[in-house]
């Protein structure tokens, strides 16, 4: 599990001023602060933990929050009471803030189909993190958690966690700041670029692709009926930066007026049961340890995030144009699920909105993607372009909202690739989407 420490950044929420949002483009009174410092946690492991299931293996991940950020660990199935996370959370941090809830730190244990079970938390006082300013003077060491019973609310030993916690001046983002406001406070249209060569310098983005044989094998029997055609199923994951900046923490709920959505989240015994199908189908598609593989991507620009897909299309080419089309959905904890989807049955049931969104009824925005490659424009320049559309019936995300969409993904990938945040109903996105022979 030696990828687990940067599968999981947190991602930081920046203070933004209440009187801006009209929308983000035209962000001329935004004011905005970035953290000026960096805490690091890390959880080596758990002992002696709270055992929840009476018959079984607990299956711990830990959670930890620094104000309102928050963090968590891939699940270790049947870990057990005594485990190895190996995982690291970051959080922007100031010291010359009061978090009058300190640092919390808290072990679950995950359930399928019903409430996880807390084994255990503790809290970690701001002032005891004050001395630990760089990794030489970092805490190293166990913390107690305690275990408050449901019903009559008494607390008692947990077991501990090993935790390393320190935090750094993040100078070398500062720096960078001046140039990120003034591309903030333009104009979308503005040619002005992100990348290294503007001197803003672009997040690094970690994308882990999970592999599910089961979907892979019920995707090969009904969308092609050989088996010796089967390949595993991919989804994937990308953790994004900035999406509190930009979204304003603004989500959109389940679409009432689509048919299909009020089959998945009505109140009917069917809608409870599909949705908890969902649920199961969600943790074997996204959670690394129900599969034999997964793989950790760094990814740094728009053009390494189109290689790194590339990289798993290994179709054989007719000499006709041809793009793959994802569904994806932001969640409100900056996760964006996406994989591949088509018209066929088995695909395009595995590539469902609901499906990447576990269930949940909202989502932060949600649609379809695909790399422009086969375009006039792309053909002239080289350059592959990201066409991105708000296309989810399930969730319905509106179109006034896309220029935020664009602006999140310039900011994550850049402006050397262009970036095209369409509505559905836009007559060039189906130009494109031919050009490309997109399904």
């Amino acid at each position: 599990r030696g990828h687990e420490s940067f599968l999981y950044l947190a991602c930081p929420t920046f203070n933004v001023s209440k009187q801006t949002m009209t929308t983000v483009g035209q962000s001329k009174g935004l004011d905005f602060e970035f953290p000026p410092a960096i805490l690091y946690v890390k959880i080596l492991g758990g002992s002696d933990l709270y055992k929840t299931d009476t018959f079984h293996k607990i299956d711990p991940y830990v959670e930890a929050a620094l104000g309102a950020d928050s963090s968590r660990s891939i699940t270790l199935l049947r870990g057990g009471s005594d485990c190895i996370f190996n995982w690291t959370a970051t959080f922007p941090f100031d010291p010359a803030k009061e978090y009058d809830d300190g640092l919390i730190i808290t072990v679950w244990d995950q359930d399928l189909g019903r409430k996880d079970d807390q084994v255990g938390g503790c809290m970690v006082p701001i002032k005891s993190i004050m001395n630990c300013k760089g990794k030489k003077d970092a805490f190293i060491g166990q913390v107690q958690l305690m275990h408050t019973g449901r019903i009559m609310g008494r607390q008692k030993p947990a077991g501990t966690v090993d935790v390393e916690i320190y935090w750094e001046d993040h100078s070398a983002f500062l720096e960078s700041t001046d140039s990120l406001r003034e591309f903030l406070r333009g104009n979308l249209s503005s040619t002005a670029s992100l990348g290294p060569s503007s001197g803003v310098p672009l997040p690094l983005n970690y994308c882990v692709t999970n592999f599910n044989k089961l979907s892979g094998v019920a995707q090969t029997l009904i969308d092609k009926g050989k088996l010796r055609e089967y390949k595993p199923f991919r989804t994937y994951r990308l953790r994004l930066w900035y999406v509190d900046l930009v979204f304003q923490r603004l989500t959109k709920g389940w679409n009432k007026s689509y048919s299909a959505a009020q089959q998945i989240y009505g109140p009917s015994l069917s809608s409870k049961a599909m949705r908890a199908a969902l649920r199961v189908q969600h943790f074997m598609s996204y959670t690394s340890e129900f599969k034999t593989d997964f793989q950790p991507h760094e990814i740094s620009g728009m053009k390494s995030l189109h290689k790194m897909l590339l990289s798993y299309d290994t179709a054989p080419r007719t000499g006709q144009p041809s793009s793959m089309r994802y569904t994806y959905v932001i969640m409100p904890d900056s996760q964006m699920h996406f994989s591949m989807t088509s018209k066929k049955i088995a695909t395009d049931f595995l590539s469902k909105h609901a499906l990447h969104a576990g269930a949940a009824t909202e989502v932060v925005y949600s649609g379809e993607f695909f790399f422009d490659q086969y375009s006039t424009r792309a053909q002239e320049t080289g350059i592959p372009a990201l066409v991105i559309d708000n296309n989810s019936g399930t969730f319905g995300p509106p179109k006034d909202r896309l220029n935020l969409l664009q602006l999140l993904m310039q900011l994550n990938f850049g402006t050397e690739c262009p970036i095209l945040a369409m509505d559905r109903e836009d007559p060039l996105l189906k130009k494109l989407s031919d050009a490309n022979g997109v399904e």
